[in-house]
């Protein structure tokens, strides 16, 4: 029951993370917020270290290094995915494949579940593609490279979750650590690289940006991070399987706060999505 519920908890707090970061980049950058979010959640992963507690060893080095270059990869390839898109596509797509690969890896690692349980993740599944489908009047196919990409960055989170779930279980947060901070040196580079660039071209004059901006692209790192530690707990406490089939509902804590701030309704899929994501990990807890 603890592994479900951390990885709801999972689910939700990415999905806060990623509002957070679209609600900054509507005034900012979207590779800046990337980068300055990453940066505030290694150091609050830092900081929790503190608590949770951090060990170096050669294992948390080597996972967490791949778990970085994998995020790097995935992050790069569902940007590009979704400035194709249709977002309504490609974004569920993204988070299915990124539940499919952990589930395959657990498989031969060795993790097995009733029949019962098969069926109740299966169902998770289903319920990840309907909470991030929206649909509307404009929905279209996508195009075969915006499929690629969408395929690539599900997988590149896939792996990420694989690789944190393989580093060894005394390490504490120093996976995550890791993980952050080679993500964020490698947009640290992208982002220096792209600023050189532009320093030949003439740029516009643009006004301040406010503050809550500035908060926002805080609370995005914040989130994430925090997103970071619950996954990484639950994964210990129980399945790859299970965490990161839940992990994968990230769309419905997006839902959440789009529904408290702005208003905005939930298409009558989400909601069927969002009754059988309970109630399959309801079955999924007792099975």
């Amino acid at each position: 029951m603890t592994t479900i519920i951390l990885g709801f908890a999972t689910s939700l707090v990415y999905g806060f993370a990623d509002f957070f970061g679209a609600l900054a980049s509507k005034k900012i950058k979207p590779v800046t917020v990337t980068f300055l979010a990453g940066l505030v959640g290694l150091g609050f992963v830092s900081i929790m270290s503190l608590i949770f507690g951090a060990t170096f060893s050669p294992g948390a080095w080597f996972w967490g290094i791949a778990a970085g270059f994998a995020a790097a990869i995935g992050m790069t390839a569902l940007y590009a995915a979704l400035a194709i898109g249709p977002i309504s596509v490609v974004s569920p797509l993204s988070a299915v494949v990124s539940a499919i690969v952990p589930m395959i890896v657990g498989f031969f690692l060795g993790e097995r579940f009733s029949p019962i349980g098969f069926g109740a993740i299966a169902a998770i599944v289903v319920a990840v593609f309907l909470v991030g489908f929206v649909p509307g009047e404009d929905v279209r196919l996508p195009s075969t490279r915006a499929l690629i990409l969408g395929i690539i960055a599900g997988v590149g989170i896939g792996v990420v979750l694989i690789c944190v779930d393989q580093a060894p279980s005394d390490s504490g947060l120093a996976p995550v650590i890791l993980l952050r901070g080679m993500s964020a040196t490698m947009l640290g580079i992208f982002t220096l690289t792209a600023f050189m660039r532009a320093r030949g071209v003439k740029q516009e004059k643009r006004e301040p940006i406010p503050a809550k901006y500035w908060i926002s692209v805080a609370l995005a790192g914040i989130f994430d991070a925090s997103a970071n530690i619950f996954f990484l707990t639950g994964m210990r406490l129980g399945s790859l399987t299970v965490v990161s089939v839940l992990t994968a509902l990230y769309p419905l804590g997006t839902i959440i706060l789009a529904r408290i701030f702005l208003k905005e309704r939930l298409a009558k899929t989400q909601q069927l999505g969002i009754m059988i994501a309970l109630l399959s990990s309801a079955i999924l807890a007792v099975a």
